[in-house]
């Protein structure tokens, strides 16, 4: 009796492990997957803690995969995207779609006609213009504005939707109509394979050169060394190198633009793989033997990472510049495509995994703790000066056409906000009516372009409340280089 008594006590304590799991079925805060998953999860670990002989979860979870995948095959791309989500931040799958953009952002290219531009209400309005690209050979001008792409009109579309319509497949023609002053232009253009610019440099009046790298694309190599080129071909040997806000992007090209400051063979960074048959050393392929006689600062923040973060660390670790600004991101891992092989029916995309991490020269890690610089310095920030702007007296209401002083004083406010990018003068245009718009929309007002009194007093309190950032960093560096 007393065994009969204890084996209803475990099968009751078995059924009472159930029941709580069962009863949560009702609750709300869960999908009915979520709520299945759970409950599958606690009957394998039950049958894996009760079951008398041997019990392998791994097979009874392989059972379920099985039994989901073969009910629903569709479900494959989806579980495969589920499981990268249980790895780190940087391994994640990419459907074919968004493969071909990732690849855009690391090669900083777009298939497209080369111009920069922002929505206008009469379409779209054309702020620069790529001299590699085809609308610059097709003539197009800054300050056209698009409002037909191929007979179809984009007045009133978002910048996404006519951007698609815009861009298509390399090598192929795109007609266009545009207005252009009083007429209207019409332009056959061709769509091009664009490289986004990804370096800025210039000589500063105190006789430093400066090169800001905003990413490291495989087109940046030979950007940073034309940069170089002319700054030294100036006679100027102190440099500042900007990698601050840098995500970072291609390995190859963080070592062929360290290997132009860095002399050959040198040590740049140290890749480890759970395999150590596979770690390596990357070394400079500069021509020189010898660094060139420069004295240099690099400047990060907390944003710059990975690439960027081997390059600051690199020149840092053998000595070559000093590091200024903010610890940085702390991205040291390397992601690798697995190069899925499509099985039959299907069309994935690919899997970018960590797959290595990438150290200093001497081996210190990058990985989850950055880039210390050696002078730590902060931007600060101070109220904006407006003593300087034309007064604004809000007496009128101002729409397309209105000409006044009181419009040079709008457009000079909504350009220190960053709505306005046009000619400031005292006539309120289409240009005027859009940065109106947008500043309406974006501080919850209602947004038609006029400048009404509403609106103009809400202009006048952002100017109020604006900030202009001091960059101490940039100074510093300066200072520490004027030194020397």
């Amino acid at each position: 009796m007393k065994k009969i008594r204890k084996i209803l006590a475990t099968l009751l304590a078995a059924v009472i492990f159930i029941m709580p799991q069962g009863a949560a079925l009702v609750n709300a805060a869960e999908t009915p997957g979520q709520t299945a998953s759970r409950y599958i999860r606690a009957i394998i670990n039950k049958i894996a803690e009760d079951y008398r002989f041997d019990a392998d979860k791994d097979a009874m979870y392989e059972a379920v995969l099985d039994y989901v995948m073969n009910m629903d095959p569709t479900l494959l791309e989806g579980s495969i995207k589920a499981v990268t989500d249980t790895l780190d931040p940087h391994s994640d799958y990419f459907t074919q779609e968004e493969l071909e953009q990732f690849v855009n952002v690391v090669e900083k290219a777009y298939v497209g006609i080369g111009v920069t531009i922002e929505r206008v209400p009469e379409g779209i309005k054309i702020v620069e213009v790529n001299p590699e690209g085809g609308a610059f050979d097709a003539g197009m001008q800054i300050g056209d504005v698009i409002f037909q792409v191929e007979g179809q009109g984009i007045v009133g579309l978002e910048l996404d939707e006519a951007s698609a319509l815009i861009q298509g497949d390399e090598g192929t023609m795109v007609n266009l109509k545009v207005h252009r002053g009083d007429a209207d232009v019409e332009l056959s253009v061709q769509r091009r394979r664009v490289l986004a610019e990804t370096v800025g440099y210039t000589v500063e009046d105190n006789g430093i050169g400066y090169i800001y790298i905003s990413k490291f694309a495989l087109s940046t190599p030979e950007s940073v060394e034309k940069a170089l080129a002319d700054i030294e071909g100036q006679g100027i040997k102190k440099l500042i190198i900007d990698v601050r806000d840098n995500p970072g992007g291609d390995l190859s090209s963080v070592i062929d633009i360290l290997s132009l400051f860095v002399p050959k063979d040198t040590v740049l960074t140290k890749i480890e793989y759970n395999d150590e048959r596979f770690s390596t050393e990357l070394k400079s392929n500069a021509k020189f033997k010898k660094a060139p006689d420069r004295k240099m600062v690099v400047l990060v923040n907390e944003n710059s990472a990975s690439a960027a973060e081997l390059f600051a660390g690199a020149m840092q670790n053998l000595g070559l510049a000093k590091v200024v600004g903010l610890t940085t991101y702390g991205k040291g891992s390397m992601q690798e495509f697995m190069r899925l092989i499509n099985p039959p029916g299907f069309q994935l995309g690919d899997i970018k995994l960590s797959v290595a991490e990438f150290t200093k020269p001497d081996g210190s890690k990058i990985n989850g703790l950055g880039i210390e610089p050696d002078v730590r310095v902060k931007n600060a920030y101070e109220p904006y000066d407006a003593s300087g702007l034309t007064p604004m007296t809000i007496n009128d209401r101002y729409s397309i056409g209105a000409k006044a002083e009181d419009v040079r004083a709008i457009e000079e406010r909504l350009t220190v906000l960053g709505y306005y990018t046009g000619n400031v003068d005292d006539t309120f245009d289409s240009f005027t009516a859009s940065a109106t718009e947008k500043f309406q929309s974006d501080l919850g007002l209602y947004a038609y372009g006029v400048m009404d009194y509403t609106t103009q007093n809400a202009l006048n309190n952002e100017i109020d409340k604006a900030e202009v950032e001091i960059d101490r960093q940039f100074d510093t560096a300066c200072e520490l280089l004027l030194k020397e």
